[in-house]
């Protein structure tokens, strides 16, 4: 039976409370119990597992922290700046047409404003589909990581009952269907590594835990990823653009059909589209950890110049670890490649992920507390808190 050392600052959430946060209807609120939730669970369930090997709470901590920033749309200042000083070269080019629809206060103001509008119902849509994504996954893991802590602590030696009343609260079958094969195969590997004296046994076995959970979250959240980075764009920007020009029909030459507006603005549109797409993947795109943000569009940094992975975890042994590994990670034993080229891709997404999880799995900086002790008091008061979260 592992000890825990770190400190216990606050009591780990009841099933009844876990249930609380879900039956939350403020997003931002929600987000931020969720987040705080992971993490008492992950320094609970060091008495659990111990503390050498972080449990998959260690990494949803600060994922659900990072979606947070998106939930109460603090990006939205600065992709809004850059986003405008980006298109400001594009509506430039085309000032002749502008000034023609749209007259001259319409060419020199109205483009902008325009676009701000729509930026803003982007960042809306953003916002509501991390925030289900934060949703959908504490919806089904919280209650399970809680579950596991309530009914694993205290065990002295392995009792399979104990695990069969875990699993019995899952649905068997393919998550295609429904089901939760893959948390069932994850608590059966969390499970077994309780008792595993041998480190890079159990090591291997956490993370086998870890990676089955992650493929499960990220099956899962595939609607909600798709339709953040799929914001469209150029559809708000034309809508928006007719709506303001009826607002004034001095600021259009009269008779000009609605269907002419939107053809000769369609070329900016789809210009201010693929801006915006790259600006938001690069944003988006992104895991905010205790000690640096990564940028998912990038390899995962090594752990150390000498080894990219710890030594447990450096040469993989466990059969079924070696499968999952060979159906997720294009890259095997190497961070090189691990670059994520489309985070819409569920593929790509776990060839990332596995590497992080991978590389991470033995850094104590995951157990780090998300909130200060004043903002946790905040927002458990039914606040959000002020300055930086």
């Amino acid at each position: 039976m592992a000890c825990g050392t770190l400190p216990r600052l606050w009591p780990p959430p009841t099933q009844a409370e876990v249930d609380a946060i879900i039956r939350m209807e403020d997003p931002v609120l929600r987000n931020l119990h969720i987040t705080q939730a992971y993490h008492v669970l992950k320094v609970a369930l060091t008495d659990v597992f111990g503390e050498e090997d972080v449990n998959w709470c260690g990494f949803s901590t600060w994922a659900s922290k990072t979606a947070g920033a998106f939930i109460r749309k603090d990006v939205l200042p600065g992709l809004l700046g850059e986003l405008l000083d980006k298109a400001d070269a594009v509506t430039r080019s085309l000032t002749e047409l502008q000034d023609t629809l749209l007259g001259a206060w319409g060419a020199s103001v109205g483009v902008q404003f325009v676009l701000a509008r729509t930026l803003e119902e982007i960042t809306d849509e953003v916002a509501r589909n991390a925030a289900r994504g934060n949703f959908i996954v504490f919806e089904e893991l919280g209650p399970l990581y809680t579950d596991i802590l309530e009914t694993f602590s205290g065990m002295e030696t392995p009792d399979t009952s104990r695990l069969e009343r875990v699993l019995s609260r899952l649905s068997p079958g393919p998550l295609e269907e429904g089901g939760q094969d893959l948390l069932i195969r994850a608590t059966r590997a969390y499970f077994e590594a309780m008792f595993t004296t041998d480190r890079k046994a159990r090591a291997e076995l956490m993370f086998l835990g870890n990676a089955l959970v992650g493929y499960h979250e990220q099956a899962r959240l595939q609607g909600p990823v798709v339709a953040a980075l799929n914001a469209p764009l150029r559809e708000l920007f034309l809508d928006n653009l007719v709506e303001f020009t009826r607002a004034d029909p001095n600021r259009r030459v009269r008779g000009t059909p609605e269907w002419g507006l939107r053809g000769a603005f369609t070329p900016l549109a789809n210009r201010l589209e693929r801006i915006w797409r790259e600006l938001a993947t690069r944003t988006l795109m992104r895991i905010e950890l205790p000690d640096v943000t990564l940028r998912l569009g990038e390899d995962i940094p090594a752990l150390t110049s000498e080894r990219d992975f710890p030594p447990e975890l450096a040469r993989l042994e466990h059969p079924d670890l070696v499968a999952l590994m060979a159906e997720l990670d294009r890259t095997p034993d190497d961070t090189a490649g691990s670059a994520a080229r489309d985070w819409g891709s569920l593929a790509d997404r776990m060839n990332l992920i596995v590497d992080l999880f991978r590389t991470r799995q033995q850094d104590r900086l995951l157990y780090d507390q998300p909130f200060t002790f004043l903002q946790v008091d905040a927002f458990k008061s039914g606040r959000v808190p002020h300055g930086r979260l």
